[in-house]
């Protein structure tokens, strides 16, 4: 055996004795650094931010907007659709306060004759069928009765508050505190009425007339009464006197009862064509 040296260093067949573990820990430890990788979080700008956020706002208020024009929509046909219908009731308004005018001033007429027959020479017997005649054409009434379904139904049901064109509200509520007007005038007629009625029934019987039908006392004719039974009446008596006095006040009353109605019917025909000129309305 040769003699080698003794201080000749010893070189390790292999710098791995344990190649297969090794390899395996080291591919481990690489995959693990390559998946932590992977969950690092990335940091986003802040024009990204504002990006999402602005889209998220412009989102909720095209939404919003779009409900808000959909509800505005709905909003006019309702208020078209309310104006229409306070547009028939002031028609028919219309036409009654026209009557109730003409009524009313015939009434006027009676009273003014039947003053007329008070300082009259006329025989008693005249005297008696036209003073009759003249009190029961009085005692039919035509008051004025305003169709308010559709200005009620809107006030409870808060709708007025719909009507968008400026004055249209103000031109409705100004009709209705006339009309309010004219009802108080009405009071103070049926005050007098009620009097005068209360004051006859002292004058003449009056069961003869239960046989008429409604609306029968205003189409009788001075003809008619003469085929009734009258009373004898004293024109000379306090109690007919006092009579007069009842109906001379009531002239005075339903003077002023038309000439609100002539009010009334004028603002009734200018608040009409107003109304369908705002709304476009045939």
């Amino acid at each position: 055996m040769d003699d080698e040296p003794l201080d000749k260093p010893i070189t390790p067949q292999s710098e791995n004795p344990l190649p297969g573990i090794l390899n395996s820990k080291q591919e481990t430890g690489n995959m693990e650094v390559h998946k932590h990788a992977h969950h690092v979080m990335h940091k986003k700008k802040w024009s990204e931010y504002f990006l999402e956020f602005f889209m998220l706002f412009l989102a909720v208020f095209l939404g919003f907007v779009a409900e808000n024009i959909r509800e505005n929509r709905h909003d006019r046909k309702v208020e078209k659709t309310n104006i229409k219908s306070i547009l028939k009731n002031l028609q028919e308004d219309s036409f009654n306060l026209e009557r109730s005018a003409s009524v009313n001033e015939q009434k006027i007429v009676l009273i003014d004759s039947l003053m007329d027959l008070k300082n009259s020479n006329d025989a008693d017997t005249i005297f008696n069928q036209h003073f009759v005649y003249y009190d029961l054409k009085l005692g039919y009434n035509d008051y004025f009765q305003s169709n308010q379904s559709t200005f009620d139904q809107m006030q409870s049901s808060g709708t007025l508050r719909l009507i968008s064109h400026n004055g249209v509200l103000d031109s409705i509520l100004r009709y209705e505190a006339m009309y309010k007007e004219l009802k108080s005038q009405e009071g103070v007629c049926a005050v007098w009425w009620n009097k005068a009625i209360e004051q006859v029934s002292l004058i003449f019987d009056l069961t003869f007339v239960s046989h008429l039908p409604a609306g029968g006392l205003w189409e009788l004719s001075l003809g008619d009464v003469a085929k009734f039974p009258l009373s004898e009446i004293d024109r000379r008596s306090p109690v007919v006197k006092l009579y007069f006095n009842w109906q001379a006040n009531g002239r005075l009353a339903w003077g002023y009862y038309v000439n609100d109605l002539h009010k009334v019917l004028s603002y009734n025909r200018i608040l009409i064509s107003y109304l369908k000129k705002e709304y476009n309305i045939e």
